[in-house]
């Protein structure tokens, strides 16, 4: 049984109103072993078709290569080996219905800020309670949490931390003002909690992430769009949340 997790989380689309949806979209996983394992090999599969879209003069290579994520137009190939790699890891996704967030929270910076990070810390947790349930963690014995994330959007200043945060509702527990309830903390030891920021060209995991939350993003707007059925097409989801 492992006492680590580690987090690759990456975002697709803005809370706003003219977006129907945002997405958090990642893997985990419960060893370094495993985390390494899984870069290795997309960076080994990244490598070999990454020259196959540059648009650069072969003979004069800097280096500088071009970056596969989402939004990138591969052949479909290439496409079906990254995804099949990626689908083997344990994953997650945060869907969240923009036309139902509430107008007060869209319209103010600050609150979106605020409501981007509660949908994070939020899946944090679900992620944790997952691997509770599944005997993959002790929540009495000390935890590690490595998250790594894309530059995502975060209203961080002040009191108000996504890392302490994370730690308060899993350790302490935290009160919903809104509704009076207390939830209870699901961790009855220490916990540490590593949150690192990252440039996705130049880490191979966020560039996974990447890809993950850009397919979520696409299959959740076609069914808030045109209400295509995507229970199969996201099954391999280990961990979904659906927000507000």
């Amino acid at each position: 049984m492992s006492n680590g997790i580690f987090i690759l989380m990456d975002d697709s689309g803005k809370l706003n109103k003219n977006e129907n949806c945002l997405i958090y979209g990642g893997l985990f996983f419960y060893s370094s072993k495993d985390y390494m394992n899984f870069i290795n090999k997309y960076k080994s599969i990244i490598k070999s078709i990454r020259c196959k879209y540059c648009k650069k003069d072969k003979n004069n290579c800097d280096k500088n290569c071009i970056e596969i994520k989402g939004t990138t137009k591969i052949k479909s190939s290439d496409n079906r080996r990254l995804f099949n790699l990626l689908k083997k890891q344990n994953n997650f996704g945060v869907f969240i219905n923009n036309k139902m967030v509430r107008e007060s929270i869209v319209n103010d910076k600050a609150s979106r800020g605020r409501f981007c990070d509660y949908a994070q810390k939020r899946i944090i947790k679900e992620i944790v309670l997952h691997s509770i349930r599944n005997n993959r963690i002790n929540p009495s014995q000390p935890l590690n949490l490595y998250i790594k994330s894309d530059e995502c959007k975060t209203k961080s200043n002040g009191y108000y931390n996504l890392k302490d945060s994370i730690y308060e509702e899993l350790v302490n527990g935290i009160i919903n003002y809104d509704y009076s309830k207390f939830h209870e903390p699901i961790l009855n030891n220490s916990l540490n909690v590593s949150l690192r920021i990252y440039d996705s060209k130049k880490h191979f995991g966020i560039q996974g992430a990447d890809i993950i939350s850009h397919y979520l993003h696409h299959q959740y707007d076609l069914f808030l769009t045109k209400q295509v059925d995507m229970s199969s097409t996201i099954s391999f989801i280990e961990v979904k949340l659906f927000l507000p």
